[in-house]
């Protein structure tokens, strides 16, 4: 039976890899729940609540922590050949780092704030609220796409 050694490298590697699976796996879920709100749409304001305490707690510090492990681990690394995983890599942090407080985040407040509004004079939503749902339902999957090429590149190393 061979028996491992645990090092500085491996550790920030697990790390790296943890931190990638707790900021993006919730993601993912985003667009499946976010298709049931036209049949419960007095969820979208608590939906869109959740979203906001999973993106602040869970989501954007585990992105950082994405950031800073992989700087280590490719410190800390042995790269013969091909460096691009790296590059595509940092690209994708910075990409998603951006789309989560520029794009993301303000979408997803004014989302909740039409929601709350609409709700009050019934069970619809306005076009106001449709056209913000659109633009998340555009973009999510763009950045879910980034993400798994991402993984492909950092797990191949082309």
């Amino acid at each position: 039976m061979a028996s491992g050694t645990i090092t500085a490298y491996g550790v920030g590697l697990f790390i790296h890899i943890l931190a990638v699976v707790l900021a993006f796996g919730p993601t993912f879920a985003y667009g499946l729940i976010f298709s049931v709100m036209p049949k419960y749409p007095r969820s979208a304001p608590a939906f869109f609540e959740a979203i906001r305490k999973v993106d602040t707690y869970l989501v954007n510090p585990a992105m950082l922590v994405v950031l800073l492990a992989g700087i280590y681990v490719m410190s800390k690394g042995n790269w013969d050949g091909s460096e691009a995983f790296i590059t595509v890599g940092f690209l994708a942090i910075i990409i998603l780092l951006g789309l989560q407080h520029a794009f993301f985040r303000p979408q997803g407040r004014k989302a909740q704030e039409l929601a709350e509004r609409d709700l009050k004079n019934g069970d619809t939503f306005s076009e106001e609220f449709e056209e913000v749902s659109r633009r998340l339902s555009t973009v999510g999957p763009i950045a879910g796409l980034i993400v798994v090429v991402t993984i492909f590149f950092m797990t191949v190393k082309p």
